[in-house]
């Protein structure tokens, strides 16, 4: 444990001067970086590397490394004088890391308590162009996309590192992780922004898609079938108090038109029972309850969604937590946050699968800005009931993220 926390320390030590680099007026690169972004060419590189360690109960009492690195590049064509509302995105990704015994392997839960845990692979992460029309009322993107990216979002569950509180377990679950990371799927999105106050969202995904194993580098898109629905709409207001608390609704249902490993049951000899479609609905809100200006406050969040238990392992999950930005006077940048995530399994399939009840997370995490582009996360979770198996003990974890943009 000590030696991978002094790698973690040497990676931090070493990134940073290059980082500056990046980031300090007249150094090399800056005035070219900045050049391109007004020719409409941006990019972003960046890397998450995580330390994970199951002190206690789990499966097993170890330790592992996950780590994800993200070229991230975009051209606007109308700064660069070719088709106004124009955009170009690609994302290409590295997910290293996750010797044996992975992190899901040591804390046996269903939840993971790492959002970029993935099997070690270099693809196309997401690969779109979105054209924008009507002064950005109405807009279409198409190609390769996350569905986690525009839909399910909650802003202050992105602090946490666990997977269900940035996306609600319920939806990833019982579609098999399919159009979430690491494998978006070939999808088209809808965007309808009538005024500052409502967006409405409708994406259509390419349903069950083909495993890792066959599409390791996302540039396989046939022999894959039915489809993935999802429809969101979001209202963003402001309470008329201590100058206007900015708040998030948002709500939506999904249907996926494919069978999963998931849709099935038994009957009473034993034969499987095969559902030829899925579904569920959500709902989420994020408020600022209190704030010392735009930028420090106190956040809470509560998100929730359900889907039918006859066909899915889990026939719902809720999430929440509170975040405080800028607790500490001196770090107005720092966010210190804590939250829980709650899945509950199906009672009609619990005896021919083997969960039963439900699986709570608890985390607290603590997001540190080094400098601009630098952040050190330590972060503590504790799982109980981990995947629903009274055989597994609740796990203690300990996990420290380092994240540097350049």
């Amino acid at each position: 444990m000590r030696s991978i926390l002094r790698n973690l320390i040497t990676i931090s030590i070493f990134f940073s001067p290059v980082t500056m680099a990046f980031a300090d007026d007249g150094i090399l690169f800056k005035s070219q970086r900045d050049y391109l972004a007004s020719k409409g060419f941006t990019f972003d590189p960046y890397v998450i590397e995580d330390y994970v360690s199951v002190y206690k109960g789990g499966l097993i009492d170890n330790n592992t490394w996950l780590g994800r690195f993200d070229l991230v590049s975009e051209l606007d064509l109308e700064k660069a004088g070719l088709f106004k509302g124009g955009l170009v995105h690609l994302d290409v990704l590295n997910a290293h890391g996750g010797l044996k015994p992975t992190a899901d392997h040591m804390a046996g839960d269903l939840q993971t308590v790492s959002d970029i845990e993935a099997t070690r692979s270099t693809r196309i992460y997401e690969g779109w162009y979105q054209q924008s029309l009507f002064n950005n009322v109405f807009s279409v993107k198409f190609g390769l996309i996350d569905l986690n990216s525009e839909f399910l979002v909650s802003d202050s569950g992105n602090l946490y590192i666990n997977s269900s509180i940035n996306l609600i377990s319920s939806v990833w679950v019982s579609n098999n992780s399919d159009a979430t990371y690491p494998e978006p799927v070939p999808a088209v999105r809808l965007k309808y922004s009538p005024n500052g106050s409502f967006d409405f969202l409708a994406g259509f995904f390419q349903g069950n898609a083909l495993s890792n194993d066959v599409n390791a580098h996302s540039t396989h898109f046939g022999n894959a079938e039915g489809l993935l629905s999802i429809e969101e709409g979001q209202y963003h207001y402001k309470l008329p108090a201590e100058g206007g608390l900015p708040g998030t609704v948002k709500g939506g249902f999904w249907y996926n038109s494919s069978d999963g490993p998931n849709a099935s049951t038994f009957n009473g000899i034993g034969s499987a029972i095969l559902y030829d479609d899925n579904y569920g609905g959500y709902a989420m809100i994020d408020q600022r309850v209190f704030q010392i200006n735009e930028t420090q406050g106190l956040n809470v969040f509560f998100f929730g969604g359900g889907d039918p238990g006859d066909r899915n392992t889990l026939q719902g999950s809720i999430a929440g937590g509170l975040n405080d930005i800028g607790l500490i006077p001196l770090r107005p940048k720092d966010v210190m946050g804590v939250a829980f995530t709650n899945s509950f399994f199906s009672n009609k399939l619990g005896a021919s699968t083997g969960h039963g009840g439900s699986e709570t997370t608890y985390e607290w995490t603590y997001k540190i800005q080094i400098r601009d582009g630098i952040f050190l996360q330590p972060d503590i979770q504790y799982v109980r009931h981990p995947n629903g198996d009274d055989a597994i003990k609740n796990a203690g974890v300990f996990m420290l993220r380092t994240e540097i943009h350049f």
